[in-house]
């Protein structure tokens, strides 16, 4: 009885395992020099440095180098079903391929010597489907269509495009008389195939109605594409969040009726104002009722976008409300909290927070080491992102105001920096590890949309939302003319 017993719980561990598994081979016929590697694509809000909250993470699961093995064996912890990018790569050939894998699937990827792949095992069929008709997304088709960037018209694009999405349909009509397939495998291959076209058909009049020119478009030209977008876009399952192409037209198709009502502020980069801001969450609390999980993901969305884009902190407060009594469980909810906290300690006449940074010598500097003139500090997520464009700045106020440039791009080592760095007589360049990055960003609310911090000669903050203009920093340059006074 009690060897029953014991069996009994053996099989049931093994199913709740194979209930939140997957496995995966990656294997090649001989030893070469490229490399394979599964990333899977989780569809969920998590911290990114510089916006806040990211809706999706980019998580490599398992990878082998073919040079020194055939063959590679990897178990994925999985509880729901999950779209993989298999990106296969050595010398000259780069190749990506969409995979859907689920709890309980078994598969092998064999790749030939010509970089092409084949799947077996538990739904594989799913895999050739998907090979066979998906790219990674709709801008892999332009050049195959025969999109010509120079070309104002490429309106052939959109009835090739037109014709993909006819050519999808029928082949998944086949598909699914043929195999089985769950609903969030449907979910993607429906929602990718009526989003893709209509994205590219509204590039495509788009660039038409620029005439490849940087120009805004007038009233008349962007009513004509959110029309198009209004007519176009349906809502489907809460499993077509799995689609990136779904999800961007969804946030576009929630925030064409409240941008009508409050017109985008043409002189401003970061043009949602705080009311459509408020209207469209709104609007996508009621719209989206019947739809749990795109909802939670649109009012996730427009309150980070409140928190981050909007440099006061009145509307975030108002939607953060709203959004602890709707979703009081959500971890997302502190995040913002606490970062609406660090915005309000950021105002002007605040005593900046003291961080010590490493110059290009090596030397620590401390941020309350650079008193006694004003400061222009400048965070760059990129080496070298900002220098170009304040070069006018730096001269205007040379000897007058330090611009200090500090380096918040993660992963880049000190002594890679230092061989792109060098100050001047009126810049100086720090450098942060990742543990004093995120201490920027619990300390300064770092944020690529606000890449200024300007501090008066005591140490005191004279703005920190101050947003990259161009081709010039007007806003800047009058924080950088009060700070001198």
């Amino acid at each position: 009885m009690k060897k029953a017993a014991l069996l009994i719980m053996m099989f049931a561990s093994f199913l709740v395992k194979a209930q939140n598994t997957a496995t995966i081979t990656l294997t090649t016929s001989k030893q070469g020099p490229v490399t394979a590697t599964l990333v899977q694509e989780d569809v969920h809000f998590h911290p990114n440095l510089g916006i806040g909250l990211a809706d999706i993470e980019l998580k490599p699961v398992v990878s082998v180098d073919f040079k020194e093995k055939t063959s590679e064996k990897s178990v994925i912890q999985l509880t729901e079903p999950k779209m993989m990018r298999l990106q296969y790569g050595g010398g000259a050939i780069n190749k990506t391929w969409m995979l859907f894998l689920q709890p309980g699937d078994d598969l092998t990827a064999n790749f030939a010597e010509n970089a092409d792949v084949t799947f077996t095992g538990k739904n594989a069929n799913y895999q050739t489907f998907l090979k066979n008709y998906f790219l990674e997304n709709q801008y892999q088709y332009l050049p195959v269509f025969g999109y010509k960037p120079s070309q104002i018209d490429n309106k052939s694009v959109v009835q090739q495009s037109d014709s993909l999405k006819k050519v999808r349909l029928e082949a998944f009509e086949k598909f699914k008389a043929a195999n089985p397939a769950v609903p969030a495998f449907e979910a993607y291959v429906t929602a990718t195939t009526i989003t893709e076209p209509a994205l590219t058909r509204r590039a495509i009049q788009e660039k038409i109605m620029r005439r490849n020119r940087v120009v805004m478009l007038d009233a008349t030209q962007r009513k004509e594409l959110d029309d198009a977008t209004l007519a176009d876009f349906k809502i489907l399952a809460d499993d077509a969040l799995l689609s990136q192409a779904y999800r961007d037209e969804l946030r576009n198709w929630a925030l064409i009726p409240s941008t009508r009502k409050f017109p985008l502020r043409s002189q401003s980069r970061y043009e949602i104002g705080p009311e459509a801001l408020k209207d469209v969450y709104a609007f996508s609390k009621e719209k989206l009722a019947a739809y749990p999980k795109q909802r939670e993901y649109l009012l996730t969305y427009w309150l980070n976008y409140a928190a981050t884009a909007i440099p006061t902190v009145e509307t975030s407060k108002a939607l953060l409300e709203d959004y602890k009594s709707t979703f009081p469980q959500s971890a997302n909810a502190e995040y913002i909290t606490k970062l609406i906290q660090t915005k309000e300690s950021l105002q002007p006449g605040s005593a900046v927070a003291d961080v010590t940074l490493l110059n290009v010598d090596s030397s620590a500097i401390t941020v309350a080491s650079l008193q006694g003139k004003p400061v222009c500090m400048v965070f760059s997520f990129s080496i070298g992102q900002h220098e170009p464009g304040l070069k006018a700045l730096e001269d205007k106020y040379a000897g007058k105001v330090s611009f200090v440039y500090v380096s918040v791009a993660p992963g880049i080592s000190l002594g890679t920096w230092k061989q792109y760095s060098k100050d001047r007589p009126n810049a100086k360049h720090l450098w942060a590890s990742d543990e004093n990055i995120e201490l920027l960003k619990d300390k300064y609310a770092i944020d690529i949309r606000y890449p200024y911090l300007v501090i008066n000669p005591t140490g005191k903050l004279v703005n920190r939302w101050i947003a990259q203009e161009f081709p010039d920093n007007k806003a800047l340059d009058m924080e950088l003319s009060k700070a001198t006074m």
